[in-house]
Parts: structure tokens; sequence; C-alpha cells
């Protein structure tokens, strides 16, 4: 149960920070943070010990091994019967120890943390039989232990942790009822993080600490960022150092850098502020388009990289409009979506990334566009996910209905205020709760949450059976509408909670009223899945709650409302045939988004049909399409038609005895390699002799597995061998830590069986925890311009800088030449990198003319408006750079020529000469922008002409080039014509590859 944490050298970190070798920045990390995650090789004991087992001697030899995320004890569906109330005084109410060894490696100044994602509940550390201290401020937000001073480099250090989970009136939720379980353990992922003492601080700190990204400005075309940088100094001595931020997209390239420089004293946290945006080819975040760029911080001191971290960034905005509702980006979107808690059957709360993952895609797929997480904030994994797959949330503090003593009330705010630090840079998160669910708005959570943030809203989460019918001091009125509340005159309201029913038939009535009208924005069902609690609400499985409106059961199998969503949101045609859970004796119910549809029995046609438009499904995209048919026996099958054409079709039958398995392993959200934590689901599904699955309880399924993977549970919970519903046995499989196949077997008494394979991936295919690779391009932009006149924002002007003279601006006196040569001009221009680029001008002979003009509105048009240019009779004008680093490179040059007419503008003949060409023509007949300049009186007036700048800026020569990092690379311009001239007002060089 060792871990051994190697160093990351420098050479390592030059090459995956992916810096270009001929960058002059610093390049060399002699220490990078370290992040590994410790899931594995714990030992794990249930129960409190007479004396505690801190010392680096105890003998854990007995205890059990546990993997992370781990749970107090492995529960049957049915909570093992437990017959606790609403209060769980008994249920996962122990002490519980966790111990293990590390090794890490560190040098002496470097600091050393272990870092959790969150423990049910209170938690105290040991590290080599001294105490470290505790955290008690929730079971659902992250924390952190600065461990330094306990730890001892490259050699083993014990680690001890007492997890104490019995109730308490001091932590929220706890001390009151609930409709939700606490579950027991060390439930999420433990990381041991290095950092040099110059560090960026962990963002749940405080207000002003680590990497906090807004974006105060997002339209369509531009977006404005702003990132505030904490940066804490622990060593002894004052250090100078520099924060780089790098905004980067998903291609991995940097598309806009950010530093400042600062001076931090010994034990100072220092905080900056860089910001800048981005106005080119700029991507918004959508649940259509959910693009995702990134932020890479590094802090530069002493000429290394000493931290760096990533991220995530999304550029959108929303607003909250009455009468228009919620606009996304400057759209409208109802936001259709779903409650989600974190439970699985047997492992509770102690749900690993990849179901997390999983949960988030399957959630897409029914095409929701939002989640309200219940009723804590929800594992990092998840919200990555949303980021990722396009999903909004709406996320809150952990409470439920009461309030508690001061501590209690302390702890919550507390939590607040963690959550949206630790969540605040997911582009995902739309608002926050800032109230209790059932009871209403809090002031002092919505004040909190806006000291936080004050970019996004706060919800009331209230109810209309107590608490204020308003929002309150809250933005958004966010109800649980189960007896249809009115919306409070002068507000929006969001249906935070709603139900319907398993034949989903009450779910289209409810959703009939907010789909047609702006002002309710917008809907999130109880629940996405069945989850756990002691409300005995009755049923079989008396612990867990079988909710009507449900998309999927705990096991995270489709119930009807899945498919009645999916016709409403995909825009994938579909057609299915509700199960038995949605029909009715004398009525078959279909979900289609197709144009219509048509039923057969047995292969005759009950005729095709549309939904019956009425009063309560009006607003319904897809309403449920009700065939008149008592279904006794035989196949159905139905056809889903677009403009005439068959583009869908589901086909059941009446299922007969059992007789065979069907079994399949579900990966949605595993990323295919072994890591020792994941769990994957898998499904014995029970078909007939006709392969029709049964649509009752299966008989008992055992599994069996072969391979570097293990079945969770046993007989012991009801796992293995199980039962369960709709004809689907399922089990749930934790990948191993070795590559192979994995082989499940399923078999039940008088049926055929089945398996299934899986392969795995070695576990050095994991992603790295610390920042990713990106590719930081040279770009260089010249605007043949004098710097004293119209030179475009943010590009570099071809001028001597000489003071400017009246003379200067007339056609022919540009003193920018080189050796009094009127043909030839040479400049060293410092490129985004801080490489020097050498560019030579030339007319090869023939007078360069400097041409300058004015008048030109329009984007870009401070470079179109000047240019260099020479006779077309003859003339050419190259361009020659040098210093380019090997490489692939794209050139947009621009050739607008002002007050021309169209018989006037030769088109242009475009050469190059690089590492893979020879004066190889790139372009034939390029033919140039041009326009007349607008003419302005004294008074005012003039003439109307616009100088077709806007099509001068989207008018340029792209032309690929080679660099082998050695040679200069030249361009060559020259008309196919005699008359006009030949004009080169700018050019921007871009590098696409680094080799």
């Amino acid at each position: 149960m060792k871990i051994r944490v190697p160093r990351i050298h420098s050479l390592l970190t030059a090459i995956c920070l992916g810096i270009l070798s001929s960058y002059p920045s610093p390049s060399d990390a002699s220490s990078p943070r370290q992040k590994h995650r410790i899931n594995l090789e714990w030992k794990y004991h249930r129960g409190d010990l007479d004396s505690p087992p801190i010392r680096n001697a105890f003998n854990d030899s007995n205890w059990e091994d546990a993997v992370l995320p781990h749970t107090y004890k492995l529960t049957s569906i049915n909570l093992d019967d437990n017959s606790d109330k609403s209060d769980q005084p008994t249920f996962h109410r122990d002490i519980s120890w966790y111990r293990r060894t590390i090794k890490p490696e560190f040098t002496p100044g470097q600091r050393v943390f272990l870092e959790f994602e969150g423990a049910h509940q209170k938690t105290e550390l040991w590290v080599n039989g001294t105490y470290a201290g505790e955290h008690a401020t929730s079971a659902y937000t992250p924390f952190h232990f600065d461990i330094t001073e306990l730890v001892l480099p490259n050699q083993e250090n014990t680690i001890s942790l007492k997890l104490d989970n019995r109730k308490t009136d001091q932590i929220p939720p706890d001390g009151h009822i609930w409709d939700f379980v606490l579950f027991g353990g060390l439930y999420r992922d433990v990381y041991l993080v290095v950092k040099d003492p110059l560090h960026l601080t962990f963002p749940w700190e405080k207000r002003e600490a680590g990497v906090a990204i807004t974006t105060p400005s997002v339209s369509k075309r531009n977006a404005t960022v702003s990132i505030r940088s904490t940066v804490r100094n622990q060593s002894t001595y004052v250090r100078n150092f520099t924060v780089v931020n790098r905004i980067i997209n998903a291609g991995n390239v940097v598309v806009k850098k950010l530093e400042k420089q600062a001076t931090a004293a010994p034990g100072s946290d220092t905080t900056l502020i860089t910001t800048g945006g981005i106005d080119e080819n700029l991507r918004l975040w959508s649940p259509n388009d959910p693009y995702l760029y990134r932020v890479n911080t590094q802090i530069i001191s002493d000429g290394l990289i000493v931290d760096s971290v990533d991220n995530p960034l999304g550029f959108r905005w929303f607003e909250h409009r009455l009468g228009e509702g919620f606009l996304l980006n400057g759209d409208p979107l109802k936001l259709i979506g779903t409650n989600r808690h974190q439970q699985y059957p047997y492992i509770g709360d102690a749900v690993p990334n990849n179901l997390h993952r999983s949960d988030a895609i399957k959630i897409k797929e029914a095409g929701m566009n939002i989640v309200r997480l219940a009723h804590y904030p929800h594992d990092d994994s998840f919200l990555d996910a949303c980021d990722e797959l396009g999903i909004l949330i709406a996320e809150e503090p952990p409470s439920w209905m009461e309030l508690g003593p001061k501590i209690w009330m302390d702890r919550l705010e507390e939590s607040t205020r963690v959550m949206i630090r630790n969540h605040r840079n997911h582009p995902s998160v739309w608002g926050w709760g800032a109230g209790i669910n059932h009871r209403g708005p809090v002031k002092r959570l919505h004040y909190a949450a806006k000291e936080e943030d004050p970019y996004r809203v706060t919800m009331n989460n209230g109810t209309v059976w107590t608490g204020q019918q308003h929002s309150g001091i809250t933005d958004l009125y966010a109800v649980m509408a189960y007896k249809n509340p009115d919306r409070p005159e002068g507000e929006l309201m969001f249906a935070m909670e709603h139900s319907g029913s398993i034949d989903t038939r009450e779910t289209e009535e409810f959703m009939n009223r907010y789909m047609g009208d702006p002002n309710r924005i917008g809907t999130a069902l109880w629940s996405a899945h069945d989850n756990y609690s002691f409300k005995k609400r009755g049923g079989k499985y008396t612990n867990l709650s079988r909710w009507s409106a449900a998309t999927w059961d705990a096991f995270r199998l489709p119930k009807p409302n899945y498919f009645w969503y999916k016709a409403q949101l995909s825009t994938e045609p579909m057609v299915r045939i509700g199960d038995y859970r949605a029909q009715k004796e004398d009525e078959i119910i279909i979900f289609s988004n197709c144009d219509s549809v048509e039923l057969f029995h047995n292969g005759k046609s009950l005729g095709a049909r549309t939904a019956e438009r009425h009063s309560k499904n009006e607003h319904i995209p897809a309403p449920s399409i009700i065939y008149p048919f008592a279904w006794k026996d035989g196949i159905l099958e139905v056809k889903g038609y677009v403009d005439g054409e068959a583009v869908a079709t589901h086909s059941v039958r009446k299922p007969g005895e059992p007789h065979q398995i069907d079994l399949q392993f579900d990966t949605d959200g595993f990323h295919g390699y072994a890591d020792g934590t994941s769990i994957v689901m898998a499904y014995a599904r029970v078909l007939d002799k006709n392969k029709q699955i049964i649509d009752a309880d299966t008989p008992l399924v055992s599994f069996d597995i072969d391979g570097p993977a293990e079945i969770v549970g046993d007989n012991t919970i009801g796992a293995n061998p199980v039962t369960w519903e709709n004809g689907v046995a399922p089990v749930l499989i934790r990948i191993g830590r070795s590559a192979g196949t994995i082989t499940l077997k399923a078999s039940s008494d008088g049926l055929k069986p089945d398996q299934a394979k899986l392969d795995i991936s070695g576990p050095e295919h994991a992603p790295s925890l610390t920042a990713k690779p990106f590719f930081e391009p040279l770009r260089l932009r010249v605007d043949f311009g004098n710097i004293q006149q119209h030179i475009e924002d943010e590009w570099l002007a071809w001028t001597d800088g000489a003071p400017d003279t009246e003379e200067r601006t007339i056609r022919g006196n540009w003193t920018a030449w080189t050796e009094g040569r009127k043909d030839v001009s040479k400049k060293s221009f410092t490129s985004n990198i801080g490489l020097k680029i050498e560019a030579t001008i030339s007319g090869n002979g023939t007078p360069l003319n400097w041409t300058h003009n004015w008048g030109m509105p329009g984007d870009l048009c401070f470079m179109a408006e000047d240019s260099v240019s020479t006779e077309a009779n003859g003339g050419e004008i190259s361009l020659k750079l040098k210093n380019l680093p090997q490489g692939t490179y794209q050139i947009k040059t621009w050739h607008h020529i002002a007050n021309r007419g169209d018989a006037e503008v030769p088109t242009l003949q475009i050469k190059s000469s690089d590492a893979v060409h020879n004066s190889k023509v790139r372009h034939a007949a390029f033919l140039p922008s041009y326009g007349s300049a607008i003419k302005v009186s004294s008074a005012g007036i003039g003439g109307k002409g616009d100088g077709n700048s806007n099509k001068a800026a989207s008018t340029f020569a792209l032309t690929e080039i080679v660099s082998n990092g050695r040679d200069a690379i030249t361009l060559y311009l020259s008309a196919n014509e005699t008359s006009g001239t030949i004009s080169l007002c700018g050019f921007d060089l871009t590098q696409t590859k680094s080799e």
C-alpha cells in the first residue's frame, strides 16, 4: 500500500507545456505542480477503536482493502431494509478509519498538500502520528490540509483518517430531516499535491483565491475575459514573478496571452487581474454547440515555470427578460431538464467519475439542457461533463427545509461560498440556490453568493405551501411546482421541481403550461432517477423512492418519460412504442418527433396518424400519439415519416416465457483504461424465444467475471445473483488496475446464458492531472502605415518611427527606406512569442510608393487604407521573412485599392519560395478589393462611398508556407495586366504546425 510520487523534471514540463524550442520565455520548470490521485491501496476499518490507529507502526493488515470512492458499507437495493425515518438516526451513523502510506518526492521549500473533493462528514487527519487538523464544513465541499511540516521526503509516510458520520446538528444538512440519505465514507477522490513555495492557492480558501475567471461582456462577435489569480509566497524571501494567462481553444492552440508582473513578500498573498479578449473567430458556448476554451495560468519566477493550472472557459451570456423569458447568447431558450441526486445502488454516494459522466451523457441524449443539483454541491466530474456536453447547471448548498443553530448556519454559508469558489469557472453553471429547499430565500446565502459571484442569478428554492410566494431577495422565483403555482406578477418563474406520471400523460399536460408561456422560463422534473430516502413511500422497496416523472430507475434504465422527452427535445428522427407502463388496456401510446406515424399489428396497417391537438398539448412540440387499440397478442410495429419518407421504426411483441439472456456493457462515460476505481454497468436482459424482453421481474441472474475486474457486491446484499424489474438484471463491475479483456457471463436456471467482453487498456493511458499540453503559435501582424497615422489596433507598423510631417503623407515620400534606396525597406519585428523576425519589402529594382488614404469605415479599415505599392506595368513587390522557426504557416495578405474603378484594378499573381516551393504560383489571378473613400465636407456632408473596407477585411490572399528553420521565405506579387497598381496593405502570419 505504498505510493511513490515521481518528480516531474524540467524537460518533461517543457514538452508538456507545448513551448516552442525557439520561444525565449521561461522553458525550464525545476519543480512544477504535481497532482496525483491517490484512490488506491487504502486500508479501511468500519467503526471506532479503543485507541486511535494513528501510529506508523500500527498493524492494519487485518483491515479491509479499500479503493476510493468508498462507501461506509455496501448495501442492498433497499438499504438493508433499514427502518430509519427521515432523520436517519442509525443508517451509516458511525465512525470509520482509513489508512495508507505515501512516499512523495519533493525538495526543501516545496509545499505538500492532501486535497479532498468530499467526505462524510467530519474528517480528522493524522500524518505520521501527528494531528494535522479537521474539516467539518460539510460533506459535499472540497478541502485540503497542508502537511508539509509533517511528511518526510523520499520516505514512507503514514496518513490516518477518521471520518465521523454520526448524527449532529453542527454540520448541514444534518440535524433535522431530509428526503435523501447521508451515506458514510470517503466517497470522492483524494489527491496528493506538491507545489513550489510560490504557488497559486486553492480556489476555495477564500474569496480571492486560486484562479477566478469572469466574462464581463460577451457578444456574438467579441468577448472580454478577466482573470484574477492569487499567488502565495511561502518562501523565506521576496519573490519577483510573472502571471501568464493563456486562453487556449479546443484545438489546444493559444489564441490570447495576458501577463502581469508583481513582487511578493514572504508569507504574503498577491492577487493580480489580467483582462483581455477575443475578437477573432469567437465560438460561443451553448447546449447546441458547447465550445470550450480553457485558461492556462502559469507562475514564472527567475526564468522558471513554478506553477501551472488549467481552468475551463466558455463564452456565453444569460439574460432574463419579462415577456421573452430566458435568453442564452441573445436567443430565447426554454430550460427543460431534471433534478439529480448522485446516489447509485449498492455504493450510495461513492460514485466514480465515469458514472457521474455517464449520468450527464444520458441526460444529454434525452435532449435536456439543464440539471438542478439536488440538494448539495455535486462532484467536479459531473460539472466537467456538463461543460463538455452543453448542459446548464443550477447548484445549491447542502440543506433541506430546516434551519440550524449558529454554527450550522455559519457552515451553511461557508458551504455556499466554497461551492461557488470551486465551480465558478464552469461555463455550464447558470445560477446558485440562495434558499433552503421547501423554505424559500435565505438572505445571508443570497448576499454571500453575490459577494462571491455577482454575475450569476440566485434562486429562492420556494414552495406553494410555505414561505414567500415570490423571489424575495433573490433574482429568480424558483418554485417546487407540484400544485400548479401562479407566477408572481412582474416576475419570471422556474419550476425547479415538478412531477408527472409514469405513463407520461400528466407530464405532457404539465409541460404544456410552461412551453406556452415565455415567462415560465423552464422546468426541472423530479427526478432524473429513482433515489434513496427514508420517507417510506411504500412499495416493495420502502427505502427507494419511485418518482412518477423519473426518466430512469435507480440502475439508470429508461422509463417511458425518457422517450417522451427525447421526442420533444432531440433533432434525430425517432419513434417509440411506449412499454407496458405507459399503455392503457385499450390504447397504444407512441412517442415520436416525426411528421406522422403509422402503426401495424401483425403487418396490417392501423392507419397513419398525427397527434390530436387540444388545449392540454397545444404548445408541445411533439405530443404523444394515441391509437385506440386493445393489444392482446402479436407484433406491433410503428414507422415514423418525415416528408413522406419512413425514417424511423420500432417494433415490440407480447412477451412469452423467459428463454435466454442478452448481456451488454454500458460504457457511457468510461474512458477505457484501467484505473482501479471506475465502475461500469452491465445489463442482462431476459428475453423470450423471439428475443422480446419480458415485462416482469427477472428470475435470479448470476454473474461470473474473468479478467482485470470484479463484481461490486454479492449475495449478502442481493447484488449477485440479482433479480430486478422489467426484464433487466443489472450488475456493477469495478475495473481493475491492469490491461486485459474482461469477460462477463450471465446465467439463470433454465435460460440460455450469454457473455460479453470489454477490452481495457493500461493505466499508462490515464491523462495527467496537471496542465494539459498546448501549442502557442507564432503570430505577426504588420500594417504598412506610419505609427503617427492610422495603424490597426494591436498590429505592428512598418515605419521608421520618425516624427510625422505633412510631406511624408504625400505619395512617394515614405522614409522607411534602407540605405537610401527607394525600392527596399528592412525591418525587425518582435512576434507575439518574443521572437524577432526580419522582414524585407522590395520592389526588385522598381520604386515603391507609399499610398495613404482615409475615410474608410469598417473592419480592418486602418490597415486597408494604407499600402506600399508599385505600378502594375512591369512592377513587382516581394516580401521576405527570415528567422521563422521550423513549421507550417498561413499568411494572409491584403491588397485593397482605394479610389479606383473596376477597370483599374489588376489581378495579381502571387508566388512563394519556401522549404517546399520554388517560385511556385500560389494564386494565378487574385482580384483585390477596391472602393471609394468617403469625402466629408466641413459641414458634415459629402460623398457616399464607404471605401469598401468591410469587403477589404474579408478579401485577402491566403497562402500556406513552410519554413525549414534556416532559410528565408519569400512572397512575390506581380500583376497580370499592365494598368493600375500592385498594392500590399498588410499581412497576418500565423503558425499552424511547429514542424
